[in-house]
């Protein structure tokens, strides 16, 4: 084996000197000056690249968040479809949709059964217990109307809440009570101090919602939704079937108003339902048009999401969360068909068609 060794001749200087500064020259080109900050030009491009994986990952996100909200809002319906059948287990009916001023009229309202005193309530206070809302239910009396149970109509619920609705503006002033309804004897009340819900019966489908001759609603009551006022609601009523007929749905972000034609924005109006205890609650599906404007015998009316006054509206986009008859919680497009969905409202109407 042969050993090299390094040459120490005054022969091999140049050598020697060449081969050191080749050394120094890659030292040089690989051996990054020592700096104390980034310069401008990397700060903005480590900048923009967080900006787009932001734009990217965003809405993706906002949909994850939305999509959970929305789960949980099918959550708190399912739950009150069973408060509802843990009632009609017990009592052999569902309750009212509202106890209102008419049911104190014998004439109008014979039958007293589930309202003994006759006041009025709400049908959120008769299932309060199933809703494991036990401690409200020891607060709230039956013999008094819902507005002199301070205490009681004062607390909120999160079953009765849903997590996509915008949270009220606050500082309302008082709404008179005569002239909110005639069907109820409240004083003025005060919005500030009542617990909110985001949930709601139709009691029926009015007249009129529908072109002139071709209405199938015309000249009927509209007393014919799963729930109606100031008389319960019995397992053999039911014609069409627990599995076809709507029973809850969602009237989002009240008392503010809101309307498709003011965007997503409250108007300032707040003469609606202020309470999950409000015995003027339920409503009946009038038909409205895209403007969220009442229209009599309009063509262009829709079922849904244009106006939450006295009507279903959701915070949920394209979509609203529905609770069935028979408990089942479904969720409707905002571009079903009217006929459809006024059918589905109804109890006892035999209407042909079903809501995918």
């Amino acid at each position: 084996m042969v050993l090299q060794t390094r040459c120490v001749s005054p022969t091999c200087y140049p050598t020697l000197l060449k081969e050191n500064a080749m050394f120094k020259r890659l030292k040089q080109l690989f051996t990054s000056p020592k700096r104390n900050a980034f310069t401008l030009i990397e700060l903005l491009v480590v900048i923009a690249i967080i900006g787009v994986l932001v734009g990217l990952l965003l809405p993706a996100v906002q949909q994850a968040r939305e999509a959970a909200r929305r789960a949980s809002c099918s959550n708190n319906l399912k739950q009150q479809g069973l408060a509802m059948h843990n009632t009609l287990d017990q009592q052999r009916y569902f309750p009212a949709a509202a106890w209102t001023i008419e049911a104190k009229d014998l004439s109008e309202t014979p039958s007293s059964l589930g309202n003994p005193s006759r006041t009025e309530h709400s049908w959120r206070a008769f299932v309060l217990a199933n809703l494991e809302q036990g401690n409200v239910m020891d607060l709230y009396d039956f013999n008094k109307n819902w507005w002199e149970n301070t205490a009681a109509i004062a607390t909120e619920a999160s079953v009765l809440k849903c997590p996509s609705a915008l949270p009220p503006n606050g500082g309302y002033a008082n709404i008179d009570g005569p002239t909110r309804d005639s069907d109820s004897a409240a004083p003025s009340l005060n919005p500030n101090v009542l617990g909110y819900t985001d949930y709601e019966t139709f009691t029926g489908v009015k007249d009129k919602i529908f072109p002139a001759g071709s209405d199938p609603y015309a000249n009927k009551t509209g007393d014919d939704g799963c729930l109606i006022k100031d008389k319960v609601t019995k397992e053999q009523e039911i014609v069409d079937g627990f599995s076809n007929t709507l029973m809850i749905v969602e009237c989002a972000s009240r008392p503010d108003t809101y309307k498709a034609s003011n965007g997503k924005s409250p108007t300032g109006d707040t003469n609606q339902c202020i309470g999950w205890a409000d015995s003027l609650g339920p409503f009946k599906l009038h038909g409205v048009d895209a403007n969220g404007d009442k229209c009599k015998n309009c063509a262009g009316n829709v079922p849904f999401n244009v106006i939450n006054d006295g009507e279903a509206y959701s915070m949920h986009p394209g979509v609203m969360n529905t609770v069935y008859a028979d408990g089942s919680t479904r969720t409707i497009n905002d571009n079903v068909d009217l006929r459809v969905f006024a059918g589905a409202i109804t109890r006892n109407g035999r209407e042909v068609g079903t809501i995918d």
